[in-house]
């Protein structure tokens, strides 16, 4: 539910008491990037992941329809999402959800690569756990 992202971001926010974010969305859910558009609130600046904006055309939404996708791609798919992984790596503070894989794989290099870089510097809200 987007409502519990909203949550967990204004937590995030209340405790470096600041009233304004920018906001890295990644997501593969059209809907989920609409819907929290829509309930952007004033302050917040929201990026949405390119990799959703340039497979949206490619979109295969049956199971499995990602391998499908990335051949019919050429590849491209696979770039994009190194792009923004290396993007949502400049973060400070992470809302994951850590059921999916790629929440995993962002949070294992949050701790492993970021973390011993800045002093234990970032911080993370999984969702999972609510």
């Amino acid at each position: 539910d987007i409502s519990d992202y909203m949550a967990a971001i204004q937590q995030i926010l209340n405790k470096r008491e600041r009233t304004t974010a920018n906001i890295f969305l990644s997501t593969e859910d059209p809907e989920a990037a609409k819907r929290f558009r829509e309930r952007l609130p004033v302050g917040w600046n929201l990026y949405v992941d390119q990799f959703l904006i340039d497979t949206m055309e490619h979109r295969i939404d049956d199971y499995n329809g990602n391998p499908r996708m990335a051949k019919k791609m050429d590849g491209r798919a696979g770039l994009l999402s190194l792009g923004s992984l290396l993007v949502a790596m400049e973060a400070n503070d992470f809302v994951l959800t850590t059921k999916s894989n790629w929440s995993q794989l962002m949070d294992e290099l949050r701790r492993a690569i970021l973390d011993p870089r800045c002093g234990n510097c970032t911080s993370m809200i999984d969702l999972r756990k609510k």
